[in-house]
């Protein structure tokens, strides 16, 4: 394949990851999936790009990587680091006793800690989705 090519597939695939996650978030309205395939895509115009500039050295070639080049290394930065969960430190604990608390269940009647009292219990909260 020519250096041509490589370019051409470079900058394709630089622009696919963008335009993906965009139609994932406005027209798919679906914002909970971590958009892994972007950085890739990045990465894998950057070196076809990176093979074009090696092929045929020119300006636009050495510029198109570098600026690919960027874009990905911030895909990277923001999907590792800004989409991280923070550690859990709240009061509750894994085989520690639940604090005293008093509830109203979907059908008005009353819940409590004491009506948990010696069963093996999981709480989930659930956020819901709507």
């Amino acid at each position: 394949m020519s250096g041509r090519w490589f370019l051409i597939a470079g900058i394709a695939l630089g622009l696919l990851g963008p335009i993906l996650n965009l139609a994932q978030m406005f027209w798919a309205r679906q914002v909970s999936f971590v958009p892994w395939y972007l950085p890739i895509l990045g990465t894998i115009a950057v070196a076809l790009l990176i093979d074009s500039a090696l092929d045929r050295p020119n300006v636009w070639r050495i510029g198109f990587a570098v600026v690919f080049g960027l874009l990905a290394v911030g895909e990277w930065y923001v999907l590792l680091f800004f989409t991280r969960v923070p550690s859990y430190h709240g009061p509750l604990a894994s085989g520690q006793p639940l604090p005293a608390f008093t509830t109203t269940l979907a059908d008005g009647s009353q819940l409590s800690n004491d009506d948990l009292t010696g069963r093996n219990t999981v709480l989930v909260f659930f956020r819901g989705r709507w």
